[in-house]
């Protein structure tokens, strides 16, 4: 199945990954180190099909994490530690805006763009080895908007919290868990009109660990389903774990798991309501990435690819996954071991369908290697 071009990333880090589908733009922030030593953020913006120049990107002052794109592709945003860059964007380029304040962050933001309104996470640890303690308080926060809605945080926590955004305005929180015997509590919100006071409507939460008794939250990355009734979370203990998307309820799952010894890394619903995806980290032969229907009444056995060359990506990172809007995409980001280089590959989900394949192409720059894939769709 031909996964399309691979591009090796001109950043030495990797922090979040979105999909522009106005524009038809993947943004993705890091930080890009220079011959002579020296460190600077940059997002960047790889064209899938839309106007402009086939790489936009934006250069700025590092750590640059956590990246966010409004609607209309118009805006684009980025995390700073002391606060959120903001780009107008047309056709591939970006001109700066007045940046967005933002409190304090030494730990590395995420930013997700839900329901009309930025939110963000920040966190100024307690001492600089600090981020994975519990000590100090970080938060969520809501930007302003142009027609009045005020800015402030929405909530706090004693760890780092990660943001993913759904349909109809809906918004996850996951704490991280500072300790294997901590079972920090996901919670699923939606994005309100503020008229009461409140930014956020309350929709449930969930502790993984089941009357005390087991490992808490392991959270590696989430998503909802098309019509947000379902959450799927990258649980790095348990695998891909299903909530409902509306109570965040405990769910059955049908969907084949990753392969044994395969580290989960992170999941994707397409937004057209055909696809799911796992993504992981494993050796050697082991699939990296499972795609299969969205269905699991579904029969039909997943694809399974396995990113095993040094020079396409070894592995699947953290957050590394999202679909086209049209689900005729599916991007996925791979690191190599040490996690200092990373590639973009594009996977045609229709001629995965089409034309089942025992061999996926992965081309970063202009080498041509393979990825062993699979199965078939």
């Amino acid at each position: 199945m031909p996964a399309g071009p691979g591009w090796e990333l001109p950043t030495a880090s990797f922090t979040q990954m979105t999909v522009d589908d106005a524009s038809r733009r993947v943004w993705i922030a890091g930080d890009r180190v220079h011959p002579d030593g020296s460190r600077r953020g940059e997002v960047t913006g790889v064209l899938y099909g839309g106007v402009g120049p086939a790489v936009a990107s934006a250069d700025t002052a590092a750590p640059l994490s956590g990246v966010a794109v409004d609607p209309t592709g118009s805006k684009v945003y980025a995390g700073q530690p002391d606060h959120i860059a903001n780009y107008s964007h047309e056709n591939g380029s970006l001109s700066p805006l007045d940046p967005i304040p933002a409190p304090a962050d030494d730990c590395g933001r995420e930013l997700v763009h839900t329901g009309g309104r930025l939110f963000f996470t920040s966190r100024a640890p307690a001492s600089p080895e600090g981020c994975d303690d519990p000590v100090g308080i970080g938060s969520v926060g809501v930007a302003a908007t142009a027609d009045g809605a005020g800015a402030g945080e929405v909530m706090y926590s004693y760890t780092r919290v990660h943001l993913e955004g759904g349909p109809g305005g809906l918004l996850v929180t996951a704490p991280e868990r500072w300790s294997p015997t901590d079972d920090p509590d996901l919670g699923i919100y939606r994005v309100t009109d503020g008229a009461d006071g409140n930014v956020l409507e309350f929709l449930g939460e969930r502790r993984f660990a089941e009357g005390g008794t087991g490992p808490g939250m392991d959270f590696r990355d989430a998503d909802f389903s098309a019509d947000g009734s379902v959450l799927a979370v990258a649980d790095g203990v348990r695998g891909t774990v299903l909530l409902g998307g509306q109570d965040a309820r405990f769910l059955d799952n049908a969907y084949a798991p990753l392969p044994e010894g395969v580290a989960p890394t992170a999941v994707a619903f397409s937004p057209d309501g055909k696809w799911f995806a796992q993504g992981g980290a494993g050796s050697g032969d082991a699939a990296d990435l499972t795609v299969a229907s969205a269905d699991p009444a579904v029969e039909r056995q997943p694809l399974r690819i396995a990113f095993d060359d040094e020079d396409a990506g070894r592995r699947v990172v953290p957050r590394g996954m999202e679909f086209s809007g049209d689900g005729e995409q599916l991007f996925v980001v791979t690191s190599d071991q040490e996690g200092t280089k990373f590639w973009l590959h594009t996977i045609q989900t229709r001629e995965a369908l089409a034309t089942p394949s025992s061999f996926v192409e992965a081309t970063p720059g202009t080498r041509s290697t393979t990825a062993r894939s699979t199965g078939s769709m």
